[in-house]
């Protein structure tokens, strides 16, 4: 019974300081960068079949608008409907955004792809691999970080342990595995 538990243990990825270093910001911002090219893939091929019914919904009221400049209830009804999809996809963007960084950064690599293709690790303030509930935490402390004006990224091009605004809050640090 204790089998299975040793095994999960062992393929967790501890960081030692001897082995690694903190992850500055411009290795942070390009790994960041390619986690949002994968990212808007899945999002981009869901979003077309949506974007496209609302497209075929709203045109036909284009032309009535442009020469009447006013806005019937059938347009209000389809221009709802553009908005009402609108939001449903920024909410699915987000729950794909949170599920992507957070199943990584708790997972055995402990890195999202972009992190990975350059030899970063997301640990705790020990190098313990983060749970999914921390790696949440982080995930939607960035928030904060957007919120002042993208200074919290640039946090961790100054802090002596390289933290951005979402890693002092979340507790974690991102590690340059050597």
């Amino acid at each position: 019974m204790n089998e299975p538990v040793a095994s999960m243990q062992q393929k967790t990825v501890s960081v030692s300081a001897e082995h690694a270093s903190f992850a500055g910001f411009w290795i942070r911002v390009a790994a960041f960068i390619i986690d949002c090219i994968i990212i808007s893939i899945p999002v981009g091929i869901i979003s077309m079949p949506f974007v496209g019914y609302a497209a075929f919904k709203f045109m036909p009221y284009l032309d009535e608008y442009s020469y009447t400049q006013t806005v019937s209830s059938d347009m209000a009804a389809a221009l709802f409907l553009c908005w009402g999809i609108a939001l449903f996809l920024q909410l699915l963007g987000t729950v794909i955004f949170w599920l992507y960084f957070a199943w990584f950064e708790s997972s055995a690599k402990q890195a999202t792809w972009g992190k990975q293709l350059f030899g970063l690790r997301v640990t705790d303030a020990y190098g313990q691999r983060l749970t999914f509930a921390r790696a949440t935490g982080r995930t939607f402390a960035k928030i904060l970080s957007y919120m002042t004006l993208y200074i919290g990224f640039m946090m961790a091009g100054w802090t002596k342990q390289k933290r951005a605004l979402h890693d002092m809050i979340a507790g974690t640090l991102v590690m340059k595995i050597r």
